[in-house]
């Protein structure tokens, strides 16, 4: 473990390192919204859900930047049953070509329903876009982080190892489509891991304001908890604001 350790934290220091010593690439595109969505049941059940999700993105030629920022929170018959919040950030440098990239993955992750209080997790990871044009874009990756988890009866620290793959494609001036997955798992533990997918569309009203609808999938094959369930899905609708 702790090789794994200094392999994660060398590449980790090393990567930014390099993208920052090419300096900034005239080419570079930003891309970043921040989005709203709420939902209300009432009758046999009572139920609300609001989520707010953030987005900022950097392509340039050299290097890729790809954050998020998600979080939820919701009651049923007056109890709380969702409290979530999720950071991502992917850094990636590409070599040979343009294509192959080598980056440093990280996430923040906390859920209440869980009873995860946090989970942070860091390290390198190998990726290759398959498509890597403006209106559309495909990769995958694979990598390695040290995680430390803690819960409201535990707290340790792992390894993990982790594959995801992207796809994202503007089909007119007005709508698009994204798609993300994931999958990670404990490396002296194969049942123990989990994943998420999040698909989605959205449909422009004018140059900064979307509408968009999103499905999101979050898969434990251990749960924290007796009492919560392999599978959350969710299904969100809302409004989208463009702010580059």
């Amino acid at each position: 473990m702790r090789m794994m350790n200094g392999i994660i934290a060398g590449v980790v220091l090393a990567l930014p390192l390099m993208g920052m010593a090419e300096g900034e690439a005239p080419e570079v595109t930003w891309k970043s919204s921040v989005s709203l969505g709420a939902t209300y049941k009432a009758g046999n059940t009572d139920k609300t859900l609001y989520t707010v999700d953030f987005k900022a993105d950097r392509f340039a030629p050299e290097n890729d930047w790809i954050n998020s920022l998600h979080g939820e929170q919701g009651k049923t018959e007056g109890e709380q049953t969702e409290g979530q919040l999720r950071a991502q950030s992917d850094y990636r440098h590409k070599f040979a070509g343009k294509n192959l990239y080598g980056g440093v993955f990280s996430e923040g992750y906390h859920d209440a329903i869980k009873e995860i209080n946090a989970r942070i997790k860091v390290g390198p990871n190998l990726g290759y876009y398959f498509i890597n044009k403006d209106k559309m874009k495909l990769d995958t990756s694979v990598g390695l982080n040290e995680v430390y988890e803690r819960t409201q009866n535990d707290e340790r620290t792992f390894g993990e190892w982790r594959a995801a793959a992207n796809f994202l494609w503007d089909i007119s001036d007005t709508a698009s489509y994204y798609l993300n997955m994931e999958y990670s798992a404990d490396l002296e533990n194969e049942q123990d891991g989990n994943g998420l997918l999040v698909t989605g569309v959205k449909s422009k009203l004018n140059a900064k304001l979307s509408l968009f609808v999103e499905l999101r999938e979050e898969y434990d094959n251990i749960p924290d908890t007796a009492t919560t369930q392999h599978t959350d899905t969710t299904v969100i609708a809302g409004l989208s604001y463009s702010i580059l």
